[in-house]
């Protein structure tokens, strides 16, 4: 079918809706009333960076009892959501007396003079899912050939675009976690090219308070610490060397009269950096820390995860504000033996056992989108 201009300013609307979701909306109701349907509704959900939802003459207080309580029991939800993405299907609502006969029917279909439902899959994944959704009133059943063409053609658009924003929509929520982390984090690769600095990383760098870019790479502020740290990320990256006891840190001066900064480097599992960062190439993060501004909120969240006592997340906090045993007994006012003690509890509880293992654990769980205790 010819593609009329009508369709041609459809598509650059489904492309906006990318940078702007909010048009969403708009696109729903083009396609609503494209193909003479009654209502629509897009939803696009990930695990890891929320749902958003796009209606068109849906009545929101029934969409907000679909979304607390209909959709429990919607026997049409799981073959509607096995659709592929691309796919066009229709599903008719009202074909059996004993469907008319139930509650979803009576308390939420019946309400709104819904017949026929057409669906056109847009993501299908592990993490995340997208469709759009499409009703047809009594005197609409039957969607005619002009109108299923023209769901066939922008099924694939729809389809990149809803997978162009579940990218998006991640990135976003990766960025705004980082963002209000208490620490800069860098991810780089094998020769210490940055692939991500959070805000408080460019900072930093701005500064040159402890780290620069030289060259497109990280580097520190003396050649002998340069050479550590890009000798961390090398080993780091390397494939399959992301798991163990392996990483490292470096204190990074910030001049006279200033307590240095702690540069925990550490390697990022090929699944991790793809589901967190959405790279492929094996990488090392660079957490930085000021030991003197302390880690308090996320050093307490780690230690419930983990089911830790007092007195094993105060030995903790000392750890990975980089004390030794001897110093951090000596803070604490405990005798070596007793922070020992509770540092051989700390590693037991998290399921490691050495303390490179530990922080590597620590700042692991900072990281958007992946279980404490993964």
């Amino acid at each position: 079918m010819a593609r009329s201009d009508g369709d041609g300013d459809l598509l650059a609307t489904i492309y906006d809706a990318i940078i702007e979701p909010s048009g969403w909306d708009e696109v729903v109701r083009r396609i609503v009333e494209g193909t003479k349907s009654f209502s629509g509704n897009l939803l696009l959900h990930q695990a890891d960076a929320g749902s958003l939802t796009a209606l068109s003459n849906v009545d929101p207080v029934l969409a907000d009892a679909y979304a607390q309580t209909y959709h429990k029991n919607d026997p049409l939800k799981a073959r509607a959501w096995s659709i592929a993405p691309g796919e066009v299907r229709a599903c008719s609502y009202t074909q059996t007396d004993s469907f008319r006969a139930s509650a979803y029917y009576d308390g939420f279909v019946r309400p709104q003079g819904w017949v026929d439902l057409v669906v056109t899959g847009l993501v299908r994944a592990p993490n995340a899912f997208a469709l759009l959704a499409l009703t047809r009133s009594p005197d609409a059943v039957w969607v005619e050939p002009a109108e299923w063409r023209l769901l066939e053609t922008l099924a694939p658009h729809l389809q990149r675009a809803a997978a162009v924003h579940c990218l998006l929509a991640r990135t976003r929520a990766t960025a705004n976690s980082l963002s209000a982390a208490g620490f800069a984090v860098f991810v780089l690769t094998g020769d210490s090219q940055v692939l991500f600095a959070n805000p408080k990383a460019e900072d930093l760098v701005r500064r040159q308070t402890g780290l620069r870019y030289e060259r497109g790479q990280l580097a520190a502020m003396t050649p002998a610490l340069t050479h550590r740290l890009h000798a961390l990320a090398r080993a780091g990256s390397w494939p399959g060397r992301a798991e163990g006891d392996i990483g490292g840190t470096l204190e990074l001066s910030r001049g006279k009269n200033c307590s240095p900064l702690l540069a925990h480097v550490i390697p990022l599992a090929a699944n991790r950096a793809a589901a967190v960062f959405d790279i492929d190439p094996p990488a090392a993060a660079v957490f930085v820390v000021d030991p003197a501004a302390g880690l308090g909120a996320q050093i307490e969240r780690f230690a419930a995860s983990f089911g830790l006592t007092v007195a094993e997340t105060r030995v903790l906090g000392e750890i990975i504000g980089g004390s030794g045993l001897l110093a951090a007994a000596a803070k604490l006012k405990i005798t070596e033996a007793t922070a020992r003690s509770h540092a051989n509890r700390i590693l037991a509880k998290t399921g490691t056992t050495r303390q490179t293992e530990l922080i590597r654990r620590f700042f692991e769980a900072a990281l958007p989108g992946l279980p404490t205790s993964a």
